[in-house]
């Protein structure tokens, strides 16, 4: 034992409470000092298929970079042929926001970009970072139309660097006084001076393509071996509108997609490309709930599909199950593919002229006829756009589609799966008048009538209840479109939940992650089609296996639904040995990412920088050198006791 000098203990002590106290009182606030962080901001993220990765990424500690405002070619110029101070931080507007522009950017040294829109400014006229014909490869035959003809294939990229997307004013204007102060002026000489400079933590753990990541995770030795990425996937709803029985032979199913795609991490709005069918299709399933159809020798199924942005993966996951005789979701008898006599499909909806695109079906089609002449629509023979018809017909040519939309040959949505395809877009809003509730309302009511004549032959439908389909409609956009937090998501979950005030995305996600959109959607379903019993509580309405809900007037309903979900997991994550590299089923995998952030600061100079080293290095050596000569020298400076 030693007994310590006790003027070097007393110093030593005292230093060391002085650095713990004041440590913990000035770390926060100096680093506050250093940096602004920036909220409200949504990252591009890195997703894979079989063969290839896209999406973007940052370093592992995070990608640092100059801001340089990017308004017009010069600007571009100058990065490339003048820039100094790189790496560089490109902020941007959606007019410079182009397959073009970006490419250009590979080649010289940038380190991210921001992209930002001004929203007190006009939107762009148009923007769809999806390919013009969307699952191009993944259809019954490869797509060769440019259906989507703003379409600019930036999802299918792999990015070099990370890219982050804010609509904050405030925060923009920070961005740019800071880059006025600091970087505009003298901009030959930028690497003499202090700059201001942007970091973006966005890391990705998975590469290359979703066979080597998954194979990288399962071959960890632990118990628990690390995850790089996970299959994408979710869950599709399906509402028979009588029981599945052996007296059944034929199948009409009823299909909207459930999901929407974009390049930013929970900005999926999906309006004028997923809502509004979503919206149609729960308003047809009640209406044909109401007029209480007799089934007979014909059924009719309604399913919302999950994951069909990404090659189809709710729809060839239920084709996949309806072959093999594994689609038991129906709480009857199972659903066999070689009953199911036509697909009918909601796509893009809105206000204006309808389409009606057929294959395989008779000019002379009753149903065909009818919604023709009902609703005033051109038929499109032998036209099949990329939409979930595409996987039945894959596996069977010969089943009759129709496909009901807005579009003819080309999209009218000119942001289709991008993220300005919100309620603006589609020139939605519940404190104004619009013909939208009316024309969606509309749809739904003369498809609900004809396929109630098909079911119940030589009978007339009630219409006395047109009136509350309107209405129905007019309750269900707001949920989708402007918050979850309204009327029809609160009396579908359970009492007391309290929803999000936002408006839900509608990005599929992984497999091992629930989606509120979908789960809200589905227990509305249930409510909507289901059967109440207002004399059951609690405690009697779970143990009879029915859903205890809100209801609508918040205080507990018991509702026995027939509404059901079923896996959208696509089949090649569960078919044992499934080649990646084949094409016929999704292979998309999503990375895992640690955190998600961007922030701004000021950059010292070049020479600052390496200042700073060699103090720092100068120092380091100092302190090495006292340590040696202590330890050196330690039987003279402490006493043995």
């Amino acid at each position: 034992m030693y007994k310590a000098n006790g003027l070097l203990v007393w110093t030593l002590t005292r230093m060391r409470h002085v650095i713990y106290k004041s440590s913990s009182r000035s770390a926060q606030k100096l680093r506050d000092m250093m940096y602004y962080d920036f909220h409200g901001t949504a990252a591009c993220f890195r997703r894979h298929n079989g063969t290839h990765q896209f999406g973007c990424s940052s370093s592992r500690s995070g990608s640092v970079g100059v801001i340089h405002f990017v308004e017009n070619e010069d600007d571009i110029v100058w990065l490339e042929k003048n820039a100094t101070a790189g790496p560089y931080m490109i902020v941007l507007t959606f007019d410079m926001f182009t397959m073009k522009t970006l490419k250009r950017f590979e080649d010289v040294d940038v380190n991210g970009v921001l992209l930002y829109r001004n929203t007190s400014l006009d939107r762009p006229t148009s923007y769809s970072p999806d390919d013009s014909c969307p699952n191009r490869y993944s259809g019954y035959t490869t797509c060769n139309e440019s259906w989507n003809p703003h379409g600019s294939s930036l999802l299918l990229q792999d990015w070099p660097f990370p890219m982050f997307y804010i609509e904050d004013n405030e925060v923009l204007e920070k961005v740019k006084d800071c880059y006025l102060r600091m970087n505009v002026h003298d901009r030959e000489k930028q690497n003499e001076r202090s700059l201001c400079a942007l970091e973006m933590k966005s890391f990705m753990f998975a590469a290359l393509n979703s066979e080597a990541c998954l194979k990288r995770g399962s071959s960890n030795i632990l118990y628990h071996p690390t995850l790089f990425c996970d299959p994408m996937g979710d869950q599709n709803i399906h509402w028979p509108v009588g029981p599945m029985s052996d007296d059944v032979k034929n199948v009409i199913m009823v299909i909207a997609k459930l999901d929407a795609n974009a390049m930013y991490d929970n900005l999926v709005p999906g309006a004028g490309s997923t809502v509004t069918a979503i919206v149609t299709l729960l308003a047809t399933a009640t209406y044909l709930h109401m007029l209480n159809a007799t089934i007979s020798d014909t059924n009719i199924v309604f399913s919302l599909l999950n994951g069909e942005t990404m090659d189809y993966i709710g729809s060839s996951r239920l084709v996949y199950d309806l072959k093999e005789g594994n689609f038991d979701a129906l709480k009857g008898k199972t659903l066999k593919l070689e009953q199911i006599s036509s697909v009918i499909e909601l796509g893009q909806l809105g206000e204006g002229k309808l389409y009606l695109h057929s294959k395989n079906m008779k000019d002379d089609n009753p149903l065909l006829t009818t919604l023709k002449n009902e609703l005033k629509a051109d038929v499109l023979s032998n036209s099949v756009p990329p939409v979930s018809v595409q996987s039945f017909l894959k596996e069977n040519s010969s089943i009759e589609t129709l496909v009901i939309a807005n579009h003819g040959k080309t999209f009218v949505n000119n942001y289709y799966n991008g993220l300005l395809d919100d309620a603006k877009a589609i020139n939605y809003s519940s404190n104004k008048t619009t013909n939208l509730p009316s024309s969606l309302a509309n749809i739904a009511i003369t498809l609900g009538n004809a396929l109630y004549s098909i079911t119940n032959p030589g009978s007339k439908p009630l219409t006395e209840d047109i009136t509350l389909i309107e209405k129905l409609v007019t309750e269900l956009l707001p949920c989708y479109l402007e918050s979850a937090r309204c009327t029809l998501f609160s009396a579908a979950s359970r009492p007391g939940t309290i929803l999000p005030n936002q408006v839900l995305p509608l990005y599929t996600g992984v497999v091992r992650s629930d989606n509120p959109a979908t789960i809200l959607t589905g227990q509305l379903l249930g409510l909507l089609t289901g059967t109440t019993y207002p004399e059951l509580n609690q405690t009697s309405c779970l143990e009879k296996h029915f859903l205890w809900m809100a209801g609508y007037n918040l205080t507990g309903v018991c509702v026995e639904a027939t509404a059901n979900f079923s896996q959208a997991k696509s089949p090649a994550f569960i078919i044992e040995n499934y080649d990646m590299k084949s094409g016929k089923y999704s292979t998309w995998t999503e990375s895992v990412w640690e955190n998600l952030g961007m922030r701004m600061f000021l950059k010292p100079s070049y020479k600052v920088e390496v200042l700073s080293l060699g103090i720092g290095i100068g120092v380091s050596l100092f302190t090495a050198l006292i340590v040696w000569l202590i330890k050196a020298n330690a039987d003279r400076i402490f006493e043995r006791r």
